[in-house]
């Protein structure tokens, strides 16, 4: 009877090294999961914001454009309540010159104003021409790590596709900060072989944790906003919100609109009893 040579029990560091590759992969596989969940949260929240805006987004702008004409109509009025005779032509004419320089000036403040606060909505950016070229070299890194045609398997297409899809929107957008977030997120360095150092598989077994640690708080604080709150509260919530607050915004601009015409109607009278007193 011919018997092989005995086998010989694993070393303890070859075990351990079994031990932390096997950890590694279980750690890999969970941030790979937690970064789908990440960015189909976002996905979902971008298209509910989109959706949000295209329902009420005509009637913000036209209150914010009712609001800022009647602060130039109450700006005129007070001009007019102090003024206490007639002018003449040519008073007339350099005032009302004066007048349209300082309505060009107001509007184009506003104007000003409103672009500050749409690019915090992340709606418009003006960019200069070093924000362009950061912007477009982010795009392209973030394009070679998630590309489609990279994927392994049609589920991580579908999470690659996606992710793009919040690319596209922020390089559309001029949004730094979300390709920033997007490349922190998913950029990893390229490990190719796994080393066979205890050590360095110890090392790297406690740099996924972290990693998972911050994608699950992204996560979390995502799904903290107010636009993830409501969409945890399903599609009929998100309809009776709209609904809601479609009520409240047209309710807003009549009242906006009553206001103009009062301010208006005022401003007529005004303009009538200085006509009178110079008639006088």
């Amino acid at each position: 009877m011919v018997y092989g040579k005995p086998v010989l029990p694993a070393r303890v560091d070859e075990l351990e090294r079994v031990r932390l590759e096997l950890e590694l992969r279980r750690r890999t596989l969970a941030l790979e999961q937690l970064r789908a969940l990440l960015t189909e949260e976002e996905a979902a929240q971008e298209a509910l914001r989109r959706r949000i805006e295209d329902r009420l987004g005509p009637l913000r702008r036209e209150i914010e454009r009712l609001k800022a004409e009647l602060e130039r109509i109450d700006q005129r009025l007070q001009r007019l309540q102090f003024a206490r005779q007639s002018l003449s032509d040519e008073e007339l004419d350099r005032e009302e010159e004066t007048f349209r320089a300082e309505e060009a000036a107001w509007w184009a403040e506003w104007r000003h104003r409103r672009a500050e606060r749409q690019t915090r909505r992340g709606e418009v950016v003006n960019r200069n021409g070093h924000d362009d070229i950061t912007l477009r070299q982010l795009y392209r890194t973030l394009a070679r790590l998630v590309h489609p045609d990279l994927a392994r398997d049609p589920a991580d297409r579908s999470r690659r596709e996606a992710v793009m899809r919040l690319a596209n929107s922020a390089r559309e957008a001029g949004d730094l900060d979300q390709l920033r977030r997007l490349l922190a997120i998913w950029a990893r360095p390229d490990e190719g072989e796994w080393p066979r150092d205890v050590e360095i598989l110890r090392a790297r077994v406690g740099q996924r944790q972290v990693e998972i640690g911050e994608v699950r708080r992204q996560l979390n604080n995502l799904r903290r906003q107010p636009m993830g709150r409501l969409l945890r509260r399903g599609d009929l919530e998100v309809h009776r919100y709209l609904r809601a607050e479609e009520v409240r915004l047209n309710r807003e601009l009549a009242m906006l609109r009553l206001r103009r015409r009062r301010a208006l109607r005022q401003l007529e009278e005004r303009r009538r009893e200085l006509g009178v007193s110079a008639a006088e």
